[in-house]
C-alpha cells in the first residue's frame, strides 16, 4: 500500500512510514535527553553548548522526510547509541 501526503515528498510505503515513525521517536528521545541535561547544566556555558548540540537534532527532525530512506536508516542504526551517550548510560 502506498500513501501520499503534502509533507511526504511523494508516495511512500507502510514500511517507510513505520521506519520514519521509529526514527522520529529516536530523535524525540535524543532531544528530550538533551533538554534534561540542559536543565541540569552547572554553568551557562555548558547549557549553551548542549543547546547548540540539541539544535542539530531539532533541525534534523524538522527536515526528516518519510521517503528519505538513507537518513531514516542512519538514525535507526546510530541513534540508540547516541541516546545512551546523551543520557550518560553505559552500552
Amino acid at each position: 500500500m502506498q500513501n501520499a501526503t503534502p509533507h511526504s515528498g511523494g508516495a511512500f510505503t507502510a514500511d517507510q512510514a513505520e521506519s520514519f515513525g521509529d526514527a522520529r521517536s529516536l530523535l524525540n528521545a535524543v532531544i528530550a535527553a538533551y533538554s534534561a541535561r540542559i536543565t541540569a547544566a552547572v554553568s551557562a556555558a555548558e547549557a549553551a553548548r548542549l543547546q547548540a548540540e540539541q539544535l542539530t537534532y531539532l533541525t534534523e527532525r524538522r527536515h526528516l522526510a518519510v521517503t528519505d530512506d538513507a537518513t531514516v536508516t542512519r538514525i535507526r542504526r546510530d541513534y540508540p547509541a547516541l541516546l545512551r551517550e546523551v543520557r550518560g548510560e553505559s552500552a
